[in-house]
C-alpha cells in the first residue's frame, strides 16, 4: 500500500522528526496520517497531547484532507472497524479494546480543541512564528500576509519617491530610467503623457 513502514510505538526514540519527500501518489500523506494517529493515540508516545503534535504541508488542501483523514482513522478506531484496528495494532502496543478506547477519547479531545489539531501548511505555521515573536524582532504582531505583490511594490515605490530630492541618487535613477523610456520609445507611438 504504501512504501513507508512505520515503527511500532515500542521503538521510537524522541525526539523524533521526520520528513516525508517523495512524488505524488507514493503515499506521504497516508504514512503521515498513520503516524499522526499513531502519535495521539499511543500510550508510550511522551507528550502526545493534541497540541503537542504537528504535520505541515505544502497546500490548504493537503492540510484539510489529512486532517480529514485523521477523523477519517479515528472514526474507525473507535467504531470497531477491523482493517483498521488491525493497521493500528501493528503501530501501536495496545489491543484492538484500547486504541477503540484511546481513539474516542482523542475525538472528543479534538471536538472539545479543535484549534489545537495542528495539521498546517508552511505559510501559516511560520506566520505563527513571526507573529509570536514579531515583538522580539521589532515587528508589530499586528500584520497581514500579502499573497499579491502590488500593494507592497505600491508601498515601496511611495517609501521610494518620498526620498527622491534634486540632486540625491534617487532623483538620479529617475532621471536615467525616464531618459531610458524616451530612448526606447516606438516613433510612432508617443505616450499619452511626457516622462
Amino acid at each position: 500500500m504504501t512504501p513507508f513502514t512505520l515503527e511500532k510505538d515500542s521503538d521510537l526514540a524522541f525526539p523524533l522528526f521526520t520528513l516525508l519527500k517523495a512524488s505524488a501518489g507514493s503515499g506521504k500523506t497516508h504514512a503521515l496520517t498513520k503516524r499522526f494517529v499513531q502519535f495521539l493515540l499511543s500510550t508510550r508516545v511522551p507528550h502526545n497531547g493534541l497540541n503537542n503534535i504537528l504535520a505541515i504541508t505544502f497546500s490548504n488542501n493537503a492540510a484539510r484532507e489529512m486532517k480529514e483523514r485523521i477523523l477519517t482513522w479515528l472514526k474507525a478506531a473507535y467504531l470497531g472497524e477491523a482493517g483498521t484496528l488491525e493497521e493500528l495494532c501493528e503501530v501501536l502496543s495496545l489491543s484492538p479494546e484500547g486504541v477503540s478506547q484511546r481513539a474516542g477519547e482523542r475525538i472528543d479531545e479534538i471536538l472539545d480543541s479543535y484549534a489545537d489539531f495542528q495539521v498546517r501548511t508552511i505559510d501559516s505555521f511560520m506566520a505563527t512564528l513571526f507573529k509570536a515573536s514579531a515583538i522580539d524582532f521589532g515587528y508589530s504582531p499586528d500584520f497581514d500576509i500579502l499573497m499579491s505583490p502590488d500593494r507592497i511594490m505600491g508601498y515601496a515605490f511611495s517609501l521610494f519617491l518620498r526620498r527622491v530630492r534634486e540632486g540625491s541618487g534617487e532623483a538620479g535613477f529617475i532621471g536615467e530610467m525616464v531618459d531610458r523610456v524616451l530612448e526606447n520609445r516606438p516613433g510612432d507611438l508617443p505616450y499619452p503623457w511626457d516622462p
